[in-house]
């Protein structure tokens, strides 16, 4: 037998595993599942906080809640999700290329995809709101100049009522749909993870993600003027998307080999695709918004605040980022 055969039989009866197939950490499942009901319990809490004290004013606080979550979603994409990404699929073991940044640019391509998709989103029901906007024109036309009829002006009213309903709704609708997308992919990126620290990075950004995006959603549901049921319907659908989402993924990874090569490029794409869709949904979807929307605080402190508290959230991931 020639050295090079020994050499081979030598390797092959070695009960260890190859260095680029190094099994990941042993014992997530619990983590998992940890990380599924309480996304389940802390969705539930966001979307219904405004159900129950809309009423009571509380603008300031959602404002600086807002703000600070935004702040760990964002940097949470950028330094826990897309960091991790980066090595593995510079791995030399996948047989890509070790110089080039596939990471970032599979995060820019999901990045571009959701906001394709929140755009298509926007324009389909908007029409709809312009198609109720002229039946509402045909039912209640606003009062001619020389009139002063007490009924016209009540119908314009309510029309003005109902369209502002409306505009909400298309918001409501789009946000969610938007929602419903990328949670799935994350909570699935949470749920076929191998890594100890993306697993609990992960579930500290969902955990402040669902609570913050629940809480937006709500005050929309709110102001659209939904009913009890439509409400509990539509808050159902944002509470049980992600932790569908975790579950799906640790049915996946419990049905293929974690050592292998396909894992491995499936975990780099799952986390640079959720590192995309985690810096444009900070970027666009929450800061944006919080500091742009028609009830930011007119307090230059609480401005202030906001500020501080985005900066402060952001600060706190990027020393987690550090240790974890």
């Amino acid at each position: 037998m020639s050295d090079s055969s020994a050499a081979n039989v030598a390797v092959n009866a070695s009960p260890e595993l190859p260095a680029c197939f190094a099994a990941g950490d042993q014992g997530l499942l619990g983590l998992r599942l940890g990380g599924l009901f309480g996304i389940l319990v802390i969705s539930t809490i966001g979307v219904f906080i405004p159900f129950f004290t809309y009423k009571a004013k509380l603008t300031s606080v959602y404002f600086l809640l807002r703000a600070f979550a935004a702040g760990v979603v964002l940097t949470t994409g950028y330094v826990h999700v897309l960091g991790d990404a980066f090595p593995i699929l510079t791995d030399p073991c996948l047989g890509l290329s070790t110089t080039y940044p596939w990471a970032m640019t599979i995060a820019t391509a999901a990045s571009l995809f959701t906001f394709n998709l929140e755009w298509i989103l926007h324009k389909t029901f908007h029409q709809r709101l312009m198609r109720d906007a002229e039946r509402f024109d045909a039912e209640a036309p606003l009062p001619a100049a020389r009139t002063d009829s007490n009924d016209d002006v009540a119908k314009a009213a309510d029309r003005k009522v109902r369209l502002t309903a409306i505009q909400h709704g298309v918001i409501s609708y789009t946000f969610e749909a938007g929602i419903i997308f990328h949670s799935i992919f994350i909570g699935i990126t949470l749920g076929i993870s191998s890594n100890a620290d993306t697993v609990r990075s992960l579930m500290i950004a969902l955990f402040f993600h669902q609570g913050n995006e629940g809480l937006a959603l709500g005050v929309l549901f709110v102001k659209a003027g939904y009913n009890r049921v439509k409400y509990v319907l539509l808050a159902a659908a944002f509470i049980l998307v992600t932790p569908l989402g975790v579950a799906i993924g640790i049915g996946v990874s419990n049905n293929y080999n974690g050592e292998s090569k396909a894992a491995l490029g499936t975990e780099g794409v799952f986390d640079a695709v959720s590192a995309g869709i985690l810096i444009y949904n900070g970027l666009c979807d929450l800061i944006l918004p919080t500091f742009s929307d028609d009830e930011l605080p007119r307090s230059w402190t609480m401005q202030a605040a906001g500020f501080g508290a985005l900066y402060t959230g952001a600060t706190i991931m990027a020393l987690i980022g550090k240790w974890a």
